[in-house]
């Protein structure tokens, strides 16, 4: 007896079919989602050319000081420029200006300036991009100038005594005469010495206080080496009040301030002074007084003076 073979079923090949189909879709869909190559970065050519600081070393400068002013450029962002100019001016005098094609993140130049005087030194620093290729953006152009002042400051015992110029106070007068030692690291030009006085009550002086510059002598006041005068009203206002000198040359040392009246018609003027002696050596301040005991005595404080 005889057996059909079996048939394959149409249903069957068509799912078959269909399978395949969706494997094949299905692989050509993970394979379009797989990451191609990395794509490099557009360069970045934004940079930002500024004048961070201008500054003098010492930060202070005092009257017949040496000192340096500093202009520091600095760059920020990705691009460095090929070069940059910079210009330093000190009011309408060029005192810099050069191409600078060593760039880097910053750099610092120096200016050297020598025995300061009243003058004061307006410094502006400018700069700009020379890169052709690559300008500084328009928006970051502000920060490339700045612009500093310098103003050197009197010697003197002044500044950080503000609250004792208005508290403290000794007298100044015909019997009276007080003192203040001060100690010049260098040699000196005295121009002027300025006194914060003031008279008691509500009176108005319009007597000379007459100024004299003396050496030192084994601690005090000695020989005079110049005398002036504060003239005009002195009145219960405390303020500075200035003794014109002409260019005195002094060297280095130790030297006195002494304040007395010339006059025994006048009732004096009062000295600000500190309380305490927080300027100078323990023993720079001396009172001579005729009245009591005629010979110079330390005072442990200081008095409030500029010189120039």
């Amino acid at each position: 007896m005889s057996h059909a073979r079996p048939v394959p079923s149409p249903q069957f090949s068509v799912c078959s079919a269909a399978l395949l189909l969706l494997l094949f879709f299905a692989g050509c869909a993970q394979q379009a989602q797989q990451p191609g190559p990395p794509q490099e970065e557009p360069p970045d050519y934004l940079y930002d050319l500024t004048v961070k600081e201008i500054a003098t070393w010492p930060r202070t400068v005092y009257l017949g000081d040496d000192y340096v002013v500093r202009v520091v450029v600095q760059i920020y962002g990705r691009h460095m420029p090929s070069a940059y100019r910079l210009m330093v001016f000190d009011y309408n005098e060029t005192i810099y200006d050069s191409t600078i094609t060593e760039v880097g993140l910053i750099r610092t130049f120096e200016f050297n300036y020598t025995n300061a005087t009243e003058d004061t030194h307006n410094i502006r620093a400018y700069v700009e991009s020379c890169d052709p290729l690559h300008p500084e953006p328009q928006p970051a152009l502000s920060n490339n100038f700045r612009q500093k002042v310098v103003s050197p400051q009197p010697l003197g015992y002044y500044g950080q005594c503000y609250a004792c110029m208005h508290l403290y106070y000794d007298a100044v007068n015909y019997v009276m005469r007080q003192a203040q030692a001060f100690n010049l690291t260098r040699d000196f030009t005295l121009h002027r010495v300025g006194l914060y006085l003031r008279t008691a009550g509500n009176s108005t002086i319009r007597e000379p206080v007459i100024v004299e510059i003396c050496r030192d002598d084994a601690g005090k006041p000695g020989e005079p080496i110049a005398s002036s005068a504060i003239t005009g009203e002195v009145g219960p206002e405390p303020a500075w009040h200035y003794a014109q000198f002409q260019g005195i040359p002094l060297e280095k040392g130790k030297y006195w301030i002494v304040a007395r009246m010339g006059s025994a018609d006048s009732y004096g003027v009062q000295w600000a002074r500190s309380e305490g002696n927080p300027y100078g050596e323990q023993y720079d301040t001396m009172v001579f007084d005729l009245m009591d005991w005629p010979e110079w005595d330390y005072k442990l404080f200081d008095f409030v003076f500029q010189l120039y």
